[in-house]
């Protein structure tokens, strides 16, 4: 079944406004005697417009109700998230770190949406801060409501016969469970180009190079928003030869798992300068150096 789609508004004030019509004074002549002038006019006001009431939010869940809940991680599984197919994101220019150690997702902005799983502000297996990315938000009340990006999917490949499974997901959230700041750099991809770039919110390129991405059986995700979700470095993935692994929320949209993961999208090192990846986009040692010096949550395109 098709969800729906949620088209993000804002809700402005509305200022009272005041007009006056004033009509002119008007003679009028007599035969016999001149008739005093008569005035005529007249005072109209617009009627104030209502500010409009914010709409509700869905309230806070209990901290049992939250441990109840499936986590939202990399190698997580939750049907409710949403892709592509259900909203439209657009980059907020904004990162947003949880208040509190889980935070609830839902499906939806609506007051009496239910949670259907949560975000943690650690992020699993490299014990690190997490933040996300804000890819749209919902007018209400405390802030509203914020569209992010989560870790996890919402099916793998292969799932009821379909191939391909969408590469990332998203969840509404309450903004009041956030901490938000405004970002003015993302990461590009494209694909099409074979390259990765750093992206100023002017439009400026700041930085870019060639990639190594994956093949069309193992492919890189494209037409795909998602987030840095991480930035260290593995000693035990020799190949990165001690340089940054860029974890993305992204996931590959033709196999399941790889390398005894869900098959994650990661930016990162490899010395062989040819060939093509598994999915994950190849960087020169001071690219990776680059895109781990963004914050984490930072925005991620590819294109």
């Amino acid at each position: 079944m098709r969800r729906r789609t949620w088209i993000v508004t804002s809700v402005a004030g509305a200022a009272l406004v005041g007009t006056v019509v004033c009509v002119g004074l008007a003679l009028v002549p007599d035969r016999d005697q001149a008739s005093p002038p008569t005035t005529t006019g007249a005072t109209r006001r617009q009627t104030p417009t209502p500010t409009p009431t914010p709409a509700a939010v869905p309230a806070a869940p209990s901290a049992a109700e939250l441990a109840a809940l499936p986590l939202a991680f990399h190698d997580a599984v939750i049907p409710g998230l949403l892709d592509g197919s259900d909203v439209h994101p657009e980059n907020g220019w904004q990162i947003a770190t949880p208040n509190e150690q889980l935070v609830a997702l839902y499906a939806s902005p609506d007051a009496d949406a239910a949670p259907i799983g949560t975000l943690s502000a650690t992020v699993s297996t490299v014990e690190l801060p997490a933040a996300t990315a804000v890819w749209g938000r919902s007018a209400g009340v405390d802030g509203g409501m914020l569209l992010v990006s989560t870790p996890a999917r919402n099916r793998t490949p292969g799932d009821g016969g379909v191939a391909d499974a969408p590469s990332a997901t998203f969840a509404w959230a309450r903004a009041a469970d956030f901490s938000v700041v405004d970002t003015d750099r993302t990461i590009r991809v494209d694909v099409a180009a074979d390259t990765v770039s750093v992206v100023a919110r002017s439009g400026q390129v700041v930085a870019s190079e060639p990639a190594r991405l994956g093949t069309p059986d193992d492919p890189t995700p494209t037409d795909t928003a998602t987030y840095v979700e991480a930035a260290y470095v593995d000693a035990r993935v020799t190949y990165t030869q001690g340089n940054p692994i860029i974890l993305t929320g992204a996931h590959s949209s033709r196999i399941p798992s790889y390398g005894g993961n869900a098959a994650l999208t990661a930016l990162h090192f490899y010395p062989d300068p040819t060939g093509s990846s598994h999915g994950c986009v190849r960087i020169s040692a001071e690219m990776t150096k680059t895109l781990a010096a963004l914050p984490v949550g930072t925005p991620i395109q590819f294109t």
